[in-house]
């Protein structure tokens, strides 16, 4: 027999759907051609000349809660170095010490709204209604006949842009930095193709209107009484599948698409121009949204911390969250975890507000997204790494002498010992032997080593960890002794 060594690094991810214990409600399509999985772990790219592998899994931070509102939260805004929130039916000011203050009371309670300011007011709908806050004090309602509701809004140069529900049409405010005056002739129509826009946004001082099946790029026209041109050459042959989707990110934008071929790829905006949509999503996640029948209910904001930029994908029907990090160009999931199964992550909104991330979730609670705290606001984290499948070209038999994972040890926050588990697979991912726990080491033993060793044999191997321990486990790298047998 030969002997030889296997060192893991990590330079090629794929993200693997396959579910968690026996759930399994996310699954690849053939999932033995690629394992790997990262729930709760990101990876993070090491400096070149300092690395000891190209890639390492970090787990990703956790929230502490700052703040309780009555509601759920529906959406934070920061303007003009002020946050605002909007929980439930009500709209507050939150302070630096996440005091929260009452401004107003809006016709509905449930649903995303979303906001955009000028220099003199906070513009917020929710669909049918539109709300504005005078900055210097004063809510109120909008009562305009020539006002028909928005899913969205956007500001560019001096007036508020919004689109008329169910049409191909859009409109504007009529006065400077005022979200109340309309002028019924202040509109135009996205009408290069016969289907209805479902979202807008400004990029780039360029308004993107999303339809069901296409997209067109509009900017402000310098001369004349046109207030906005189309532009012609930036006709875009896909459409958005969900409204809360389309997202600035990165210097770009990201949605999830819709054609009349199918749905469910997440898109980049890029190519010559920046108007040629450029696939971003995983084969895992899109077999998995295949098995959806309706997505047009799923979200996404998006956040930048510490050089890495993600792309949040909320879809309901899906026991995970989907995150795309642009640093990486690969995938995650995050998950809250209660009673032994996964659930999506608690975070519905976001804001980049005095200099921290704040996130809402459903049942009110305002968190700072913290990459010092190892728990979900006191709730264990879930963090679980499925491996490549590990086999030889000839899928020869391989004995398994011994594995040693590579990981921070001895850094937690108790007085516990904290424990990492390890299962493996020998017929790529489909059953799998028990769960083998060792220590990760108690505060100050960074010497630990995580080691397993007779671990039987297999023509083909997947190796799964998990923690779930109030302690900072990132995985370096993992490399595994084995001798190899006859074919």
């Amino acid at each position: 027999m030969t002997t030889f060594t296997v060192t893991i690094d990590f330079g090629s991810v794929v993200v693997d759907s396959s579910a968690i214990a026996a759930r399994r409600l996310q699954t690849r399509r053939t999932k033995r051609a690629t394992t790997e999985r990262h729930i709760n772990y990101m990876l993070k790219r090491t400096e070149p000349g300092q690395e000891k592998a190209g890639f390492y899994r970090e787990q990703v931070p956790g929230l502490t809660r700052v703040a309780t509102l009555s509601g759920a939260i529906r959406g934070i805004y920061w303007a003009d170095s002020r946050c605002f929130v909007v929980a439930g039916s009500k709209l507050y000011e939150l302070s630096s010490t996440y005091t929260a203050t009452e401004l107003g009371t809006l016709s509905t309670s449930s649903g995303f709204v979303d906001m955009a300011h000028g220099l003199l007011s906070l513009f917020i709908v929710d669909g049918p209604n539109g709300y504005v806050y005078d900055l210097a004090g004063g809510f109120a309602h909008i009562d305009n006949e020539a006002f028909y509701g928005s899913g969205r809004v956007s500001f560019l140069d001096g007036k508020f842009q919004l689109v008329r529900p169910d049409t191909q049409q859009f409109y504007w405010t009529s006065g400077v930095d005022q979200a109340d005056t309309y002028d019924a002739l202040d509109f135009a129509s996205a009408e290069g193709a016969p289907d209805k826009i479902v979202a807008h946004l400004v990029d780039h001082r360029e308004l993107w209107f999303f339809g069901q099946s296409t997209t067109e790029v509009w900017s402000p026209y310098p001369t004349g009484d046109q207030v906005y041109a189309r532009n012609n050459g930036a006709a875009i042959e896909v459409g958005c599948a969900a409204p809360m989707t389309p997202q600035k990110i990165d210097n770009t934008i990201y949605w999830m698409g819709y054609d009349k071929l199918g749905q469910g790829v997440v898109w980049m905006a890029g190519g010559s121009g920046g108007y040629t949509p450029q696939r971003i999503s995983s084969q895992d996640l899109e077999d998995v949204v295949a098995k959806l029948e309706d997505i047009s209910g799923a979200y996404a904001w998006t956040y930048q911390d510490a050089g890495q930029t993600f792309y949040c994908l909320q879809i309901p029907g899906l026991d995970t969250t989907w995150v795309y990090d642009a640093a990486v160009q690969k995938w995650h999931e995050r998950a809250d975890f209660a009673g032994g199964l996964l659930s999506r992550w608690r975070a519905d909104v976001h804001a980049f507000a005095f200099g921290r991330h704040l996130c809402g979730d459903s049942t009110g609670n305002l968190y700072e997204i913290d990459p010092y705290e190892y728990t979900f606001d006191g709730d264990p984290i879930y963090r679980e790494w499925t491996t490549p499948h590990q086999a030889s070209p000839a899928l020869s038999r391989v004995f398994y002498d011994r594995l040693t994972l590579d990981a921070t040890v001895g850094l937690t926050d108790s007085g516990e010992d904290p424990a990492i588990e390890m299962t493996y697979s020998n017929d790529g991912g489909e059953t799998w032997s028990a769960w083998i726990p060792r220590s990760s080491g108690r505060i100050g033993e960074y010497g630990k080593r995580i080691k397993w060793d007779r671990l039987g044999s297999g023509r083909g191997r997947v190796f799964r960890f998990r923690t779930t321990d109030n302690c900072k486990l990132s995985i370096i790298g993992m490399n595994i002794k084995a001798k190899e047998g006859r074919s």
